[in-house]
Parts: C-alpha cells; structure tokens; sequence
C-alpha cells in the first residue's frame, strides 16, 4: 500500500502467483506509475479474467487443482479494468481506454450475485462479494479505496479524462458533475483527489488556468494529508501547468519543474517525469533552443525506455499517440531500478543534472 499510494513510489516490488488478488492490483499500479506497462497489463489481466492459480489454458487441472482457483472479487475487477485504461491513457490512448473505463464501471455496477442473509448482515466482519480486505482499513488509517463504489467514482472519472482527451468537454463536464458526490463524500482520499485533478484538466482544456489552479491545490492538500507521495507530485504538475497559464514568473516555473523532474526521477515515476521535461522545453524554448532540444531528448529517451516495458497494445497506441513524443531507442542509465538513485546519471544529463551533480 505504501508503494502504491503512500511514502514509497521508490520501493522495490514483489509479488507472486499466491499472494492475495489484492496485493496483484497494487504491485499493478506501482509497476504502471515506472511505466512498466507490460507487467502491469499481465497482472491486470489476470484479475480481470476473475479467476487466478488457474490451470492455464488447455491443460486438464486434476482433481487437486479446484481449491488452487481464487475467485477475483468485483471491486477489483472493475478496479483493474480502470488502472488499464488508466495507463493506456498515460500514453495518449484516450479512445482505448475508454473502452476499459466502460467495461470497469459495468463491472462495478453490477450487483452481487446474492443478497446477504439475516446473519451476515449482521456480522461485522462479513465482506461483500465487492469488497476486497484492503478496503477495510486499520483504525487511524486513510482508506484505501478498494470498494466497488470507489471502482465506480474511478470509472466515471476515467470517461470524464477520455472525453477531454477526445476534445468533448460537454461530456466531461457532466461525468463530472454525476461523479462529484460520490467522489467527495466517499471516506478514502483517493476519489476526491482524482476528481479534483481531472476537474483541473477540464478548466485547462477550456483555457481557464486561473480556474484550474484551486482545483490543482485542492487536490494537492488531500494528497498530502494522505502521505500519497506519488499522488502529491502528480498534483503539484497539474498545479504548475495550470500556474504557467496565469502570470507566474518563468524563471519560477521553470525551478519548480526542474524540481518536480528531480523527484519524479528519484522515485522512478517515469510516467511523471517525461511530460515535465516537456513542460520545460516548452518553457525554456523561446529564449534557449539548445536547452529546451535537451529536455525534449530526454523525454524522449524516457518514452523510448516505456515503449520497451509496455505490452503491445499500449505501444500500438503510444506509437499513434499525438500527445506523446516519438521516442529514442538510447535507454537512459539513470532509468535502470537497479543502480542507486544517487547513481543514476546518463551521457545525456540536463543541465539541471549537472547543476546537482555531487
């Protein structure tokens, strides 16, 4: 948990074919955020096809196999379907993963296949067909969001993010006003802080940053209160973009960016780190050419690296993507997990890296 949405993006991951479905959808969503989308999709799937330690296909599983099979509850169904689309959508592929955020909230909706007796009901520790264990977090700690009904807030946020992708603010506007109680009055942060973020995307989409910049710090403020590093440094982008709208300094941009990338790269957030660089490119651009080339090489080095860790369908889609920049086939050391961040520098360093170099 604290990997996937606490204080440790950076941590390594580890999971194998007998762990709880839960922790399968986790270890996916950390692996998504380093842009390891291939190993993601295979954990994903896995969920989604409701059962796991199956068999495998066309193999007879033998009388000693039937207690071997776990059935996968709803809410992380609909849950993997939406991290899926999720990170198609990180690559720029808004129409297929639209198709994904459909199918998580079918899923989602779907009621349980049986309704609980008298006794259940009355149990306290008694789960719904729904709701996975994590759901149901220690006292004193945030919830973790693993309900159906945080399936479906995610679901509905997700076609609201399709749609602007899909330059239909209408829509999006509306998925948003459906979605805004059940996000904001849901008791895990995670709703409220999605909502906030794409409510500040549809501003900006609308040339509004003035309007987008107090939907970015709103969620800002509920991800810190949560300790979601990961989340906090996604908040503080969209905050930044929406403050390169208004009348904030260049030079004070351009430091934040410089170091928000920093950070994104210490916690191997690759899916983070690439749209900041362009972000300074963009910046620096009109009065630096051979700085804002940099920042645009390493951006693309970064999606080079990704497209090489992505399953097929996310590279088909990145590679048609007009949101993502081509990328180069040079893999930068300082993406390598396995050297120590302090390590990991390239023969392509920014200026900021040398700048911070010990």
């Amino acid at each position: 948990m604290r990997i996937a949405f606490g204080d440790r993006p950076d941590a390594p991951l580890q999971v194998r074919a007998g762990d709880p479905p839960e922790w399968h959808w986790l270890t996916a969503v950390a692996l998504g955020a380093r842009g390891r989308y291939a190993a993601a999709a295979t954990l994903l799937d896995g969920l989604l096809s409701g059962v796991l330690d199956g068999p495998g296909r066309g193999r007879d599983p033998g009388p000693e196999c039937g207690a071997a099979h776990r059935v996968v509850p709803l809410a992380l169904r609909a849950h993997a379907a939406v991290t899926r689309a999720a990170h198609l959508r990180q690559v720029g592929g808004h129409l297929a993963a639209r198709r994904f955020d459909g199918l998580g909230l079918a899923i989602a909706t779907v009621p349980p296949s049986r309704p609980k007796t008298h006794s259940e009901a009355r149990r306290p520790d008694a789960a719904d067909p729904g709701q996975s264990n994590l759901s149901r977090p220690d006292p004193g700690q945030p919830p973790a969001g693993l309900d159906r009904a945080a399936a479906r807030v995610d679901a509905m946020l997700g076609l609201a993010a399709d749609a602007i992708g899909l330059a239909d603010p209408a829509l999006a506007d509306r998925l948003l006003r459906a979605a805004e109680p059940l996000a904001l009055e849901h008791p895990s942060w995670r709703p409220g802080v999605r909502w906030h973020w794409v409510r500040a995307e549809l501003a900006l989409s609308r040339d509004r940053p003035a309007e987008a910049v107090g939907w970015a710090r709103r969620a800002m403020v509920a991800a810190s209160e949560a300790g979601a590093a990961r989340h906090v440094l996604k908040s503080e982008l969209v905050l930044t973009v929406a403050e390169a709208g208004t009348q904030t300094p260049t030079a004070q941009l351009v430091a934040t960016f410089a170091g928000l990338s920093e950070r994104a790269r210490r916690s191997g957030l690759w899916t983070l780190e690439w749209p900041i660089l362009l972000q300074l490119a963009n910046l620096v651009g009109p009065v630096d050419p051979l700085g804002a080339h940099t920042y645009r090489r390493e951006a693309a080095q970064i999606v080079g690296t990704i497209r090489r860790h992505s399953d097929p369908i996310a590279r088909y889609v990145l590679d048609r993507s007009p949101w993502v920049p081509p990328p180069e086939e040079t893999e930068l050391l300082h993406l390598d997990p396995y050297h120590p961040a302090e390590t990991r520098r390239s023969a392509h360093s920014s200026r900021m890296e040398c700048k911070n170099k010990p």
